[in-house]
């Protein structure tokens, strides 16, 4: 067996544009410095996005927190003190617990709201059933947006980077 030291080690060079030689570049693709930031930064900005996105974009949850709301507000307009001292998040859990249509009706019957309340109540309702049924469309939208945002941006960096990598080289693309 050899030692390490006497093992030799075959090398192909390549004369480069200047003259010198270099060791050619392995057939794989390797990621440029320009790249690699460019890579690290997309992804850093689709999660910002995609974070924007959560929060912006509504969902089944935050619609039925707002239809509890606007019950609550509609309730007190008939009694002013209702919910005094309750906390918004116990109303919403009981709200949820006894299905809203139930708790609705115990409400109006707590609170003595007849055929007067009607046209609040179904105010509501409608508003509550039209967010349901754009719930779909907004959130497929938000994220076309999304998507659009993300894109543009990327291509521009990308197209910039080539640019200036090719002006730092001074030769053709």
């Amino acid at each position: 067996m050899q030692p390490k030291s006497d093992t030799t080690k075959e090398v192909t060079l390549e004369k480069s544009p200047s003259g010198t030689w270099v060791v050619p570049i392995k057939p794989g693709r390797q990621l440029q410095p320009w790249q690699r930031l460019w890579l690290i930064t997309g992804i850093v900005y689709l999660l910002a996005l995609a974070g924007c996105y959560y929060m912006l974009i509504p969902n089944l949850q935050r619609i039925d927190r707002t239809m509890v709301f606007a019950i609550t507000e509609e309730v007190k307009r008939y009694e002013g003190m209702a919910f005094a001292g309750e906390s918004p998040s116990k109303i919403f859990e009981a709200a949820s617990a006894e299905g809203y249509a139930a708790w609705i009706a115990k409400l109006r019957t707590r609170y003595r709201i007849g055929p007067e309340g009607n046209e609040g109540f179904n105010r509501v309702e409608k508003e509550y059933r039209n967010a349901i049924s754009d719930l779909p469309v907004k959130r497929s939208l938000g994220a076309i947006i999304c998507l659009i945002a993300w894109i543009i941006p990327m291509t521009l960096m990308y197209a910039a980077g080539l640019l200036l990598n090719w002006i730092r080289r001074g030769r053709s693309l």
